[in-house]
């Protein structure tokens, strides 16, 4: 009551100057003041910055870095302005908390579209849902966060008609995948959030992304999601800065979970790069996850059923998804379980091509047919659900260092590594796809027998994704790496700039064993070449084997330079893993080129954080 009355009286002053009182400042410097307006400390020592980017969010001019200011002019456009009320309930709310008189003082507000907003919604429970990772996407690689919001009215009790709130850039409908990295790596987009029905969300990741999704229900009690949709509410229409590592669709929800539950302060814990399996990691070790539900993706559920059939039934279904008519003998010889099972593998085939087919009267015709025979095994045992995988929270943390030593040539050296992010091919797969690997900001330094210290290796960007070939599914498999890197030129061990990439095909003889090929090509800077800038066509291949001893990685890459050198690379890795975020790691590896011969033996331990 005494803050009450104090601001009440320095309110005059603080308008025309445009700064508070000590009581002003108290309350303007509070933590949930502070999480409303997004603000963070800046590098000015008691400074802010501000995550929004849009001068609408602010009743001051000088809002976006004043906390002080805002306050000030945010309570007087209360007092004299009844849509204020409407336009920032969240803010209105949180004043009228800590001001007991303020309510008689603000003048009679009517809000109907607010309230028709909240009453169509009618949010029972709030949900974050992981969305897995997409390497095909720049923005999805890490994967991708929203809230899904359930209702409690009785027609919409189920969660596909919930609403979901997603937060992501605006970007144009034509923007190619190289502009639309580089933009989203620096800011270059407006992000905004959404609302639409989940059943929406759930097309675009489930059917035509192929992506899992992983639900996590929320405990928010009704006062906290009064909180967390009175500010989704304020921030309609507002834009932020869009970067992909740090101010992201994570990072964004982060704020509005600190705005419903003050305290925990979780987007804090991410200063500089927020990846999205991490900020649900912070959410569930905070204690706001009461409960974790799977729902596999269209393809999950398919490969899942694929792998139930013999090699004759996939021939069969495989037969069927193109002709539905196809070898009628064959498919009423099945014992009828494997009937339905093989009748609907071929269906959910065709609607697994015609996701990314424009529709025809051919294909309507076959899906007609097709959906016939499935109707006519229903009364068969329906196949299995797939199994839920291991939780994506529970892999491995996404950061890295690890600490080495080995052999190059009988000279003894000793590695440092560190890296920002994500998984390779060799770390534990468990909560990660299968067959991919992305990684930036990695860094390697050597000190070498003498004493000598360098920088082995830092890659910018490294991806790989091995999608395996098979009678069913057709991907292309690929890969993508540019950094600094040690090559030996001439008896000299050169630092190099590079970038490089392969376009080839994976395929999986064994459910343990992968092997790939790629067409590869190779751009290069060394200053010891005859050409210090070249380029390079060149082929790869390897295997990956997983097994109860861990994750052994076998490649071959052979480039031929344009001024006619060749430089070939063999390598075995082997990684043994002790635990979750612990492991092994040895490497033997050897490099030939036309002056050189070069055996490397090292061995790591690895350490996730």
């Amino acid at each position: 009551m005494v803050l009450g009355l104090l601001l009440a009286a320095a309110l005059p002053e603080a308008r025309a100057s445009g700064r508070g009182d000590p009581a002003l400042t108290v309350l303007a410097g509070q933590r949930e003041w502070l999480q409303l307006l997004h603000y963070t400390p800046s590098w000015r020592p008691g400074g802010y910055r501000n995550f929004v980017d849009d001068p609408d969010f602010f009743l001051s001019s000088r809002g976006a870095h004043d906390p002080a200011a805002e306050l000030t002019a945010t309570l007087a456009a209360l007092r004299t302005d009844p849509a204020t009320q409407c336009r920032f309930p969240a803010r209105t709310r949180w004043l009228g908390e800590r001001l007991p008189g303020l309510a008689g003082e603000l003048p009679p507000a009517s809000c109907p579209e607010y309230e028709e907003w909240r009453r169509v919604l009618a949010v029972r429970e709030a949900v974050l849902v992981f969305a897995a990772s997409y390497l095909n996407s720049p923005s999805s690689m890490y994967g991708h966060t929203f809230l899904r919001f359930d209702s409690a009215t009785p027609e919409r009790r189920t969660p596909l008609l919930g609403w979901a709130m997603n937060f992501g850039a605006t970007v144009p409908p034509d923007e190619n995948w190289f502009v639309y990295a580089w933009r989203g790596l620096f800011g270059g987009y407006p992000g905004q959030f959404a609302a639409g029905p989940y059943f929406e969300k759930l097309r675009e990741y489930s059917r035509l992304e192929s992506r899992d999704l992983w639900e996590y229900r929320l405990n928010l009690d009704a006062a906290e999601l009064d909180r967390l949709l009175a500010h989704a509410w304020e921030l309609r229409d507002i834009n932020f800065d869009y970067y992909f590592f740090d101010e992201n669709c994570s990072l964004r929800l982060l704020e509005l979970l600190d705005v419903a539950r003050p305290g925990h302060d979780l987007a804090d814990q991410f200063p500089n790069y927020a990846i999205p399996i991490d900020t649900v990691r912070a959410a569930i070790d905070a204690g706001m996850v009461e409960a974790v539900d799977y729902r596999p993706a269209m393809r999950t559920a398919l490969r899942h059923e694929i792998a139930l059939l013999d090699a004759g039934e996939r021939a069969l279904a495989r037969r069927l998804a193109d002709d539905a008519g196809a070898d009628p003998a064959a498919f009423a010889a099945l014992a009828p379980d494997r009937r339905r099972l093989v009748a609907d593998v071929a269906y959910q085939y065709l609607r697994d091509r015609a996701v990314h087919a424009p529709p025809t009267d051919a294909i309507t015709r076959q899906n007609f047919a097709l959906l016939q025979l499935v109707n006519q095994t229903a009364t068969a045992a329906a196949p299995p659900p797939p199994p839920r995988p291991v939780a994506p929270e529970t892999g491995h943390r996404t950061g890295l260092v690890a600490v080495g030593g080995g052999l190059e040539e009988s000279r003894a050296f000793a590695d440092l590594e560190w890296r920002v992010s994500y998984h390779d091919l060799l770390d534990p797969t468990l909560g990660y796809p299968d067959g991919a690997s992305l990684n930036m900001a990695r860094v390697v330094v050597r000190v070498k027998e003498g004493g000598t210290l360098q920088l082995q290796r830092l890659d910018a960007l490294e991806i790989t994704s091995l999608a395996p070939r098979d009678a069913f599914f057709s991907a292309w498999s690929w890969r993508v790496n540019a950094g600094l890197e040690r090559q030996w030129t001439a008896g000299d061990d050169v630092l190099v700039t590079q970038g490089n990439a392969g376009f080839g095909g994976s395929w999986a003889p064994l459910p343990s064993l992968m092997v790939f090929a790629f067409g590869t090509g190779r751009l290069e800077y060394n200053h010891a070449l005859d050409q210090p800038l070249d380029l390079a066509p060149g082929v790869a291949a390897g295997l990956r084997l997983q097994g109860a001893a861990g994750i052994t990685l076998a490649s071959a890459d052979h480039y031929r330079f344009t001024d006619g050198e060749d430089r070939t690379e063999l390598a075995l890795r082997h990684e043994l893993i002790l635990g979750t975020n612990l492991a092994l790691r040895l490497q033997l590896a050897r490099r030939v080129t036309d002056t050189d011969r070069v055996d490397e033996a090292g061995l790591a331990l690895r350490y996730h954080f």
